[in-house]
């Protein structure tokens, strides 16, 4: 430590990856920036800090999301230039297609088909389950999320940290840390955090924004989850699930967070939280505390993931769904 300042070596092969990127930021002028669907705080954040590099560096960027960006991170500045799919109107031709926080091209849902078969595809994650689909990878399992990555890739340019820059890092490790609470909080991502704070990032302004405005229909919704709770295998399994439509189009519901409510139950291990997606089709997030692997968990169902948090969709009505995943939990718990 010098001057209260840590230093931290990068992974030889990290740093290989940042040189090549730096390369094609050289070298290459139009960028598509995007991440995976159902957008969370990590691909949202690294998306705008990715963006804030080719900004700096004078090059043209479009950011692209299956999806749309979800209400509760309105905070983050030019968040509303992430563009949905379903709204671009305008040609453009990137030459290089930055994936954020995707483990394969297929989680980046409609947005695949306006990468060019001629575009430099780079891709920068910390899910162990990536494929190395990218021409460049840069993936860091040992990281807390995307946005650690892509700051360590500030860093590596020389870049100055803006308020801007700060508020996204800080905002994409804590959603990705389950605010500090995870497993992969490390001395690294607090320390870097930390760094953030120095830079203009406000803990409390963005646990504000993240966490004390939840809109009446989503407190219905969670209450209508809730009360669906059950308890598997000695209590070692819990999980509840939402249907008939509460995150149907214009609905102002925000579900992401409900399985950690899960956690909170004393003598669980693996928690797990359905919601109707589209009729008969349900997306799951899985978490645990100690040692199942739900990342293994996820892959039965060609889903993905980290040991203590991963998601999958599984078709069927709600019984057929939630017996099918307690069907495989039974050999993990």
């Amino acid at each position: 430590m010098t001057e209260n300042r840590m230093q931290y070596k990068e992974d030889n092969e990290i740093s290989k990856g940042f040189s090549r990127v730096s390369q094609v930021l050289k070298e290459k002028d139009d960028f598509l920036i995007t991440a995976h669907i159902n957008s969370d705080g990590d691909s949202i954040s690294s998306i705008l800090l990715f963006a804030s590099i080719v900004k700096h560096l004078g090059k043209r960027f479009l950011m692209c999301i299956d999806d749309t960006v979800p209400g509760k991170f309105d905070f983050l500045p030019d968040v509303d230039s992430i563009v949905s799919f379903e709204k671009i109107d305008y040609d453009f031709t990137p030459e290089v297609c930055v994936v954020l926080d995707a483990s394969n091209l297929e989680r980046i849902g409609r947005v695949n088909s306006l990468i060019p078969d001629n575009s430099t595809i780079i891709s920068i994650d910390h899910h162990p389950s990536n494929v190395n689909f990218g021409k460049i990878n840069v993936v860091d399992p040992k990281a807390s999320s995307t946005s650690e990555i892509v700051y360590q890739l500030i860093s590596a340019l020389g870049i100055d940290v803006t308020k801007a820059m700060a508020t996204y890092v800080y905002n994409g490790i804590v959603c990705d840390t389950g605010s500090f609470s995870f497993p992969n909080t490390t001395d690294k991502s607090l320390y870097i955090c930390a760094e953030m704070v120095r830079c203009g990032a406000d803990p409390g302004f963005i646990a504000r924004m993240l966490y004390q405005r939840s809109s009446p229909d989503t407190l219905r919704a969670l209450s209508s989850a809730l009360s669906t709770l059950e308890f598997h295998f000695d209590g070692k399994v819990s999980c509840m699930y939402l249907v008939n439509g509460f995150v149907s189009e214009g609905s102002n519901v925000d579900t992401e967070g409900f399985v950690d409510y899960l956690l909170a139950i004393d003598g669980t291990e693996v928690e797990f939280f359905m919601i109707e997606e589209k009729p008969d089709y349900f997306r799951i997030s899985l978490r645990s505390k100690e040692y199942v692997d739900v990342n293994a968990v996820a892959g039965e169902f060609g889903g993905g993931g980290h040991q203590r948090a991963a998601g999958c969709r599984v078709a069927g009505k709600a019984d057929e769904v939630k017996e099918k995943l307690i069907k495989i939990l039974e050999s993990f718990v």
